[in-house]
């Protein structure tokens, strides 16, 4: 899949990664011009946002809700422009095809951190937890009193305070399990891959295995204290 072949009117997300940090935008693909998709602007604080920053990683992703599939561009080139009749958009550019995302065979790694899900773009915000999460996918915890509809496209914000690392993330709900105490479990497939999660993931399985060798160690030195005894 090209660039190119994005449908107008798409809703896209552009993924800027920052180190460990993750931000998602949403906009809409308003034209395909030249081999080159014309996004609507990204306004914060009344300015357009620029991506032209020195060190950011950025991607597309193109989501089918209903087929539950989605497509990303990686290396993407961005920039704003300025029509002849003064309209402004994000003009994007991709050198290479976009793939399907794989949502198999990661590497999923526990969490327990609090969070703040949204389901859609109008809904109130409520807490959640996030129980584990891996590159293609995340699972999270709440109370049975918040609708969130199989199929739909959730919204999850979470900060891990050890790593200093803040995500905030789309994804499709595709199952959901009844917990004890009134609470909820649903499963959810990301609609993106980025970097920034990739070497998030890696640093808490490094956590993981530096915890197993430290309780290891503690382990053979008790055992070998009570043989001295």
């Amino acid at each position: 899949m090209l660039i190119s072949d994005i449908a107008v009117s798409a809703g896209i997300q552009i993924i800027v990664g920052i180190g460990l940090q993750t931000l998602e935008f949403n906009t809409t693909v308003a034209e395909i011009h030249n081999g080159c998709v014309y996004a609507e602007p990204i306004f914060q604080q009344e300015k357009m946002l620029g991506f032209g920053t020195k060190g950011l990683v950025l991607s597309l992703v193109v989501t089918d809700a209903e087929a539950g599939r989605a497509w990303q561009f990686s290396n993407i080139k961005i920039r704003n422009i300025k029509t002849s009749e003064d309209k402004l958009f994000h003009e994007i550019s991709c050198k290479t095809e976009g793939r399907a995302l794989n949502r198999r065979g990661a590497c999923r790694v526990w969490l327990g951190e609090p969070g703040v899900a949204m389901v859609g773009k109008a809904s109130k915000p409520f807490d959640v937890t996030i129980k584990d999460i891996s590159l293609t996918g995340i699972a999270f915890i709440c109370s049975a009193d918040e609708e969130v509809p199989m199929g739909s496209v959730v919204h999850l914000t979470f900060m891990d305070e050890e790593l200093k690392a803040k995500f905030d993330l789309s994804a499709i709900v595709v199952r959901c399990f009844d917990m004890e105490r009134a609470r909820m479990l649903y499963g959810c497939k990301l609609n993106h891959e980025s970097n920034a999660l990739g070497k998030y993931i890696n640093e808490k399985q490094r956590e993981k295995l530096r915890a197993a060798r430290y309780s290891k160690v503690v382990s053979v030195q008790e055992t070998e204290n009570k043989k001295r005894r």
